[in-house]
């Protein structure tokens, strides 16, 4: 196994590649913050009562901030929209949060009948029918997206690489068969006892997939295809999951219509596999593959939920700042986990607390910030002297004002 690189290496490496980013990237001279948020959707711990028997019979659950991520309910989202419909940018326009959704969470009672053999999956539209805190989530995105403050875009039809989750249940995993029985696809893995995690890379190099009779094109498509379902338009961008993807992923979206690609300044290449050698290849905001899709580069982090020594609010404001005197829109990177309350009610509060006093100090401190959608940076980054902004996938010119 190869070395990892040191705490100092790493943090010489992300310097350059933001330097690299920087010098590179699109200049705009509007100052525009995009919020672009992943996961939603998708499964992590099933329940409070998961979570708390997890933690009794001796996992660590503190360790991550992602066991305090679960698929959202009706309460969490009527928060999220309040707040997000307290603000307003110079243009009447409220922050729009673009929600990369995962739209099939796998179907536990059939892959047990399969004796851990086949996978299925259930759309998450149907699974959420027989919960009574989620039954009407899906008239809660509708009212968001209504509202011009929740955004869907793709982020995959599943936010777990299912095969090596089967093969370890087919091995006999203990934490694997204990968290399946609770409805759940593992845990992180910092708060694993056998070193390992099945939230890993999907879109890896094709001889892996072949290996495990993965079809890469069926995966993205059908999850294209729910998406569809669930909204009733199209997706116009897409970020694959941790960031790790191939170029005939890239060819797959651009045949499905994906005109802009979401993502940090690394792309990933390689194998899934934790610990495993992985390629990099390095991108900059407005870049243009051969597709002519746009990479959009976030370059401001928000994770409230996360590291509680760091000053969220003060450490975003600075990449803010950054990026405007770069003349470069801010583009947050913020994940569900940090409004998410059905296992920790107070992690929610925290979380839109924070978001809250960061629009706030963003608004006070540059009155002329205009708040954008993922598509909306996506066509000025294609045009910029378009007089039309794209939203919901069609042309709509209230956003411009």
């Amino acid at each position: 196994m190869h070395r990892k690189p040191s705490r100092f290496l790493r943090r010489l490496q992300h310097l350059s590649d933001r330097v690299r980013s920087v010098v590179s990237a699109r200049r705009i001279s509007q100052k525009l913050l995009v919020l672009e948020s992943d996961d939603w959707g998708s499964i992590r711990t099933s329940t409070r009562e998961a979570y708390e028997r997890l933690k009794d019979s001796g996992w660590p659950m503190e360790n991550s901030p992602y066991n305090l991520d679960a698929l959202e309910t009706e309460e969490d989202m009527e928060s999220l929209l309040s707040v997000l419909n307290t603000f307003r940018d110079t243009k009447g326009n409220p922050p729009c949060l673009t929600s990369n959704m995962v739209l099939a969470c796998p179907d536990f009672h059939k892959i047990r009948n399969s004796g851990f053999k086949r996978y299925s999956f259930v759309p998450v539209v149907d699974f959420i029918r027989s919960d009574p805190s989620r039954q009407n989530l899906p008239y809660k995105w509708a009212k968001g997206i209504s509202q011009r403050v929740f955004l869907p875009q793709l982020h995959a039809r599943e936010h777990v690489c299912w095969w090596r989750w089967l093969e370890a249940l087919r091995g006999g995993s203990e934490e694997g068969m204990i968290t399946f029985e609770l409805g759940m696809c593992g845990v992180p893995f910092a708060s694993s006892r056998e070193n390992q995690s099945f939230f890993t890379p999907l879109y890896v190099e094709e001889h892996e997939l072949h290996r495990y009779g993965v079809n890469l094109q069926t995966m993205i498509i059908e999850g294209h295809n729910l998406f569809r379902e669930a909204f009733g338009f199209s997706p116009l961008s897409t970020v694959p999951p941790n960031h790790q993807w191939t170029d005939q992923a890239e060819s797959i979206w651009a045949g499905l219509g994906i005109r802009y690609i979401q993502g940090v300044s690394r792309q990933m290449l390689g194998s899934g596999a934790i610990g495993a050698r992985v390629k990099t290849r390095l991108h900059y905001l407005g870049e243009k593959n051969v597709h002519d899709m746009i990479y959009i580069v976030r370059n401001v982090e928000f994770e409230p939920s996360s590291n509680k020594k760091v000053n969220w609010i003060n450490k975003a404001m600075q990449q803010i700042r950054f990026a405007f005197l770069s003349h470069q829109p801010a583009i947050i990177n913020t994940h569900r986990h940090n409004y998410i309350g059905s296992i920790k009610k107070e992690n929610r509060d925290n979380g839109l607390t924070q978001l809250s006093e960061l629009l706030e100090r963003v608004l006070k401190q540059w009155p002329d910030v205009q708040f954008v959608s993922t598509p909306e940076l996506g066509r000025r980054l294609h045009s910029t002297n378009s007089e039309h902004m794209v939203y919901n996938g069609v042309v709509n010119v209230e956003r411009e004002g």
